[in-house]
């Protein structure tokens, strides 16, 4: 941040935000006030319009700083959440609010310090971004108006369009005029990235099963907002009840969140144009999403205006399938199969960030394709023409780390025998893959943070700073927040790295693309085996359904392989699944799925506890029991959560 951005502490504790203030003050930042409640901060928000607020998550007084969270995300206002020991559940609600920042108490000036400038940087190109696609948008609906004559294309397109700036599963047009009475109607729903399946006035019948008479009367009693509107969780299940049409769309599409844009078209005898969408998350919109769709109102109403030109002598759209134009249908995205919403969600991610040279913070389990992702990153990008590099940081011993990202001169260290160029100098230009960044070492943090921050190195052993244009995207399959607030990962290095995260879905999300994988595998693996595989049977299929894939692609990709190489004849009759007898567990869902280590271990140590009544220490007591001593017992604890309402 620049110096003497002003800034609003809000901390109940006196001692604490007190040292806050003198922290801030030595380095230039103007403090000012102090707030120790939300009704204390929103009036101070009101008279000195801060740009940034350092936020205690528990404050006194009924509301909390997740409530204010919620009002400074309204006024754009940025901020960063202050917070001690607070429960899973808190912290998941503080991660709805998307702050630019958290620092867990007790924290050092210089997290302090390097938290507020990585705010800064959020704050200012995330607003960057959002500008950048609006403005892109608005520049495609012009190019609609001069250069197409075809309405259900333009509208395939407009509402293409908009799934850059809108989450949407699900979008419907809607034309209607001042007698109430909708003219036609036609509704987009996104079976894949890129693809549409239309759905016309037919094809909504077909699928609902609705009368003729029954499916109108929905329509025609459409409830048209006069302004955009939100329908989240228990909001949209009470709208469900009173609008026939967004009940079909939840009941049928499997919908859960609806939000609507009114475009109102001036000298069209009074008729209102209204897109809805439906998202099949609960929360799949905010109020962001709101504000956006009232700046894109009026844009919308000169492109809608001029499509619809001829609105009181012919319909407005055709529902027929086929006069939408739609890509040839593909299993995946460049290379990545699966068609499943949480992965179309990871491509639009992709896509909004790989023409930008921004760091991308790639998590999730072991096996779900971070380095695919990764590379498709690459491919996509302005970079796409020079090296991509990759280092697996958990595959090295930390001593040859430091070799390997920098190079070394010859003769810096035994066995030095010649100049060694780093993996660093080898990306420039390019993009630098850190696979397993949370295996790293604390020292070896620090000097890749030094890399990231100056964008020159030193190698090993050499004292000439050499300059790099590197892009970085890293990956883990560790939870760096847990890894931060335990000392084993560098708050300022977590930040640094974490400009723009995307998290991948584990297999058991993402089950309705187990079919795609599993086809996408056979055919690969007849290609290297010579076989000619067909397909699976029902029964070794609903087995892979039935299955938790711990080890998510990876585990579902060897299995095929085997499979194939075992199979006898065209079909694979048979999986040879991990056997789950003795450590299965039935979720209320119907689902089985594999324990992990971690479960295990925590279910046992709480069933020798109730044994024990809670006593850990002594003879007969937990520790002694496990066979581990009373300390280690109760590290292990702290780890797996378990509360410590036991003696020790």
């Amino acid at each position: 941040m620049n110096r003497k951005d002003k800034i609003l502490i809000v901390e109940d504790q006196f001692v604490e935000a007190n040292h806050l203030r003198i922290m801030l003050k030595n380095a230039e930042y103007e403090v000012q006030s102090i707030a120790r409640s939300v009704a204390e901060a929103k009036k101070a928000i009101t008279v000195q319009k801060p740009d940034m607020v350092l936020l205690d998550i528990q404050l006194v007084g009924k509301e909390t700083g997740i409530d204010l969270a919620k009002y400074l995300r309204q006024e754009n206002i940025g901020f960063i959440y202050l917070s001690a020991n607070s429960n899973e559940e808190i912290l998941n609600a503080a991660k709805e609010t998307h702050p630019l920042g958290f620092l867990v108490k007790p924290f050092r000036e210089k997290d302090l310090l390097v938290t507020l400038e990585i705010a800064k940087y959020h704050q200012e190109h995330g607003l960057e971004s959002s500008l950048r696609k609006e403005t892109f948008f608005q520049k495609q609906l012009k190019e609609l108006e001069f250069h197409s004559r075809n309405r259900n294309e333009s509208m395939f397109k407009i509402i293409q369009s908009l799934q850059s700036l809108l989450p949407y599963d699900f979008a419907i047009a809607v034309p209607k005029n001042n007698n109430n009475k909708i003219q036609d109607v036609i509704g987009f729903l996104r079976i894949g990235f890129n693809e549409y399946q239309t759905i016309g006035f037919d094809a909504f019948q077909m699928i609902t099963n609705l009368k003729t008479h029954e499916l109108q009367s929905y329509f025609e009693n459409v409830i048209a907002d006069k302004g955009v509107m939100l329908y989240n969780g228990k909001d949209f299940q009470s709208i469900c009840k009173v609008s026939g049409m967004k009940n079909a769309v939840a009941k049928y599409f499997d919908m859960a969140s609806n939000l609507t844009l009114p475009v109102p078209l001036p000298g069209s005898g009074q008729t209102t144009f209204f897109f809805t969408f439906f998202s099949r998350k609960a929360f799949g919109f905010n109020e962001e999403h709101v504000h956006l769709c009232e700046r894109l109102q009026y844009p919308l109403v000169n492109a809608i205006g001029n499509l619809l030109k001829d609105i009181a002598s012919a319909p407005l759209l055709k529902s027929d399938a086929a006069s939408a134009h739609h890509p040839e249908i593909t299993d995946g995205f460049n290379g990545i199969i699966g068609r499943s919403a949480p992965l179309l969600k990871v491509f639009d991610y992709i896509t909004q960030v790989a023409s930008a040279d921004t760091t991308v913070l790639i998590t999730g389990e072991s096996g779900t394709g971070k380095e695919r992702i990764a590379e498709s990153i690459h491919e996509m990008s302005g970079r796409k023409n020079g090296p991509m590099i990759k280092l697996n940081c958990a595959a090295l011993p930390s001593n040859l780390i430091e070799s390997e990202l920098f190079g070394h001169e010859k003769g810096s260290f035994t066995g030095a025998t010649e100049r060694r160029v780093g993996r660093f100098e080898q990306a420039n230009n390019g993009t630098l893959f850190l696979d397993e960044i949370g295996e790293m070492g604390l020292d070896m943090q620090s000097k890749l943070l030094r890399v990231l921050q100056e964008k020159e190195m030193e190698r090993v052993g050499g004292s000439v700073s050499i300059k790099v244009n590197v892009r970085i995207i890293a990956a883990t399959n560790r939870n760096l927040e847990k890894e931060v607030a335990e000392g084993r990962f560098r708050l300022d290095l977590y930040y640094r790295i974490n400009v723009f995260p995307i998290q991948l879905p584990p297999l058991r999300d993402r089950k309705e693309d187990l079919i795609l994988l599993v086809r996408h595998f056979i055919k690969q693996y007849n290609k290297r085996t010579g076989k000619d595989i067909k397909h699976v049977s029902d029964t070794a299929l609903q087995s892979l359904m039935a299955y938790h894939w711990p080890g998510n692609i990876r585990e579902l990709e060897n299995l095929i392989e085997r499979s194939i190489l075992l199979s006898k004849s065209d079909v694979i009759e048979d999986i040879p699944l991990p056997a789950i007898k003795d450590i299965k567990t039935k979720l209320q869902d119907e689902d089985w799925y594999v324990k992990t280590i971690e479960e295990n271990e925590r279910e046992h140590i709480l069933a020798v506890l109730n044994k024990c009544m809670g006593r850990i220490r002594g003879s007969g007591g937990a520790a002694e029991i496990l066979g581990v001593p009373p300390t280690t017992l109760a590290s292990k604890m702290k780890k797996l959560g378990i509360k410590r309402a036991f003696s020790i």
